[in-house]
């Protein structure tokens, strides 16, 4: 089963995480409450999408009977490039199934083993996936989003922006009807110093060459968007998060594209997405109106 088998990751401490504390907590109660949902929700754990571990992903599906052209969430987990598993989200299911509507959590190779663009490429294949396979499970492939939270924030609106990369997967270039990042960071600069006290900067943890950290930097591919954003985060998080959140916002309102954002009063990094599995959320409310209404399908 997908949760009797994490593939160990490095332990989370002050030399590779910025509150290793508030990290290993956040990993302990996401986990313990995933396989909580894992148990009575309807779940097919563990489908690959290519031959490494990480190259997975895990589909939860509302009850049979209204299982039929539903709208589908893919979702990106967070961890620093360096962590986390598809398994960290399998808590938010239970509250996007009640929309209802199709929840797909991936997972993508992690750094240091597999630099830029390589957890870009897993996220595109694992759209593609989506795009080829859902409506056999009952999903639209017409009304697909994306999210994250973290760095899966990061990575959902790459995918978004990026449609210069579908073509070579055979996807359409509207297939994100809108975005859903929380706490995401939006550009990760080759000689800046990455979370931690190890010294290491992101172009050492995630880049082969310097030119390499735009590719990370949903920021340089904004021009000509107009596929809708839901940017979110507290007013507690981390600076990067929140400086280039704001930054996020005001480059895509420059584009004339659907965008809102919210911050959440009082929510550090780690409680944005913890309260993701509270169906009275503000962001599991706004995720449903945009992914239930057909008059938001742009």
């Amino acid at each position: 089963m997908s949760f009797d088998d994490l593939k160990p990751q490095s332990v989370r401490t002050s030399f590779n995480t910025r509150e290793p504390n508030a990290a290993n907590n956040y990993g302990e109660f996401v986990i313990a409450k995933s396989r909580e949902a894992a148990k009575f929700t309807r779940n097919i754990l563990d489908i690959p999408f290519g031959e490494d571990y990480y190259q997975k992903l895990d589909l939860y599906l509302p009850e049979t009977n209204v299982c039929k052209d539903l709208p589908v969430l893919l979702y990106f987990h967070g961890g620093a490039w360096q962590h986390g598993y598809k398994e960290w989200n399998g808590f938010m299911a239970p509250a996007i199934l009640e929309f209802p509507a199709i929840f797909v959590s991936a997972s993508y190779r992690l750094a240091p083993d597999a630099k830029f663009p390589a957890p870009l490429e897993d996220a595109i294949t694992s759209l593609q996936w989506v795009w080829e396979n859902i409506a056999s499970y009952g999903g639209d492939r017409n009304r697909i989003f994306t999210g994250g939270w973290s760095v899966g924030g990061t990575l959902a609106a790459l995918v978004t922006l990026r449609h210069e990369l579908y073509s070579s997967k055979g996807l359409p270039s509207q297939i994100v009807k809108a975005c859903f990042a929380a706490s995401a960071g939006y550009r990760y600069k080759y000689d800046v110093l990455a979370p931690g006290k190890s010294g290491q900067t992101y172009g050492d943890l995630m880049y082969n060459k310097v030119q390499d950290e735009v590719l990370a930097e949903p920021l340089h591919y904004v021009s000509g968007n107009k596929t809708p954003f839901y940017i979110s985060w507290g007013s507690q998080d981390f600076n990067h998060v929140i400086q280039s959140s704001k930054d996020m916002v005001r480059a895509l309102e420059d584009e004339g594209c659907t965008i809102i954002s919210n911050v959440f009063e009082g929510f550090d990094h780690y409680q944005v997405n913890m309260e993701h599995g509270n169906s009275d959320n503000k962001w599991v409310k706004k995720v449903r109106e945009w992914m239930v209404d057909p008059g938001f399908i742009v």
